[in-house]
Formats: C-alpha cells, structure tokens, sequence
C-alpha cells in the first residue's frame, strides 16, 4: 500500500494564519515607504532645478513643504529638511519617522532618511 502525503487541516490553518500576518504587517508598513519614495522624489526635483545653489534656504524649505503638501505627506515635516551647501551645488535631505500602529498596543516605528545632490559634486 501506498503512504499518503499532503498537508494536513492544521498545517494548512497555520500557514494560512502566518500568511495572513505577514500580508497584514506590510499593509501596515507599506504607506510608511510609499511616503519615504515621495520625499525622495521630492528632494530629487528640488536638487535637479536650475539655480537651487542659489536660492535662500528659506526658499527651498517653502518649495519643499509645497511639495510635501500637494503629495499629503504628514509624516514629514518642513523643519526635517537639511541644506547643506557643498562646492558647485547644494545638499539636500530629510529625515523623518513614521509611526504605524500593528495590533493592541504594539506599534510599528519606520525611520527613514532620503538625500539628494545637485552641481558637480553629486552622488545620490
């Protein structure tokens, strides 16, 4: 006689049980990331715009938080933005957390950190 092989009923409901758990956790985390792709986009449009290496500071920050706002990131802020003025260019970044909450009281925390150049000097 044959010896029967396969998954069991209990085999099956744990792993559906991990599957459905791993799915949750990065609905959860996902946002967090899509925000992070936007800011560095963000930053990358501003470093890439003509004559940024000479524009305020205060300038830059209001472009920035112009950008933050059509793209409703909150996570973010206008105060995160750092401008750094490097030979030929401007270096621009931004780092923020973004707090997700999981299950009951246990919560995800997502740091991110995004960075852009401009002038000659460059190397995102």
């Amino acid at each position: 006689m044959k010896r029967q092989s396969g998954i069991t009923l209990g085999g099956m409901i744990i792993f559906l049980l991990l599957l459905s758990l791993a799915v949750y956790t990065a609905s959860r985390i996902a946002p967090g990331y899509m925000d992070y792709w936007a800011v560095s986009r963000t930053l990358d449009n501003l470093a890439s715009q003509p004559g940024i290496q000479s524009r305020s500071d205060e300038s830059i920050r209001d472009q920035f938080a112009k950008q933050l706002n059509m793209n409703n990131i909150t996570e973010a802020k206008r105060s995160d933005l750092l401008i750094e003025r490097i030979p030929g260019g401007v270096r621009l970044s931004a780092a923020f957390s973004a707090k997700r909450p999981l299950f009951g009281a246990v919560s995800l925390c997502l740091d991110f950190r995004a960075e852009a150049s401009s002038g000659t000097a460059s190397g995102n």
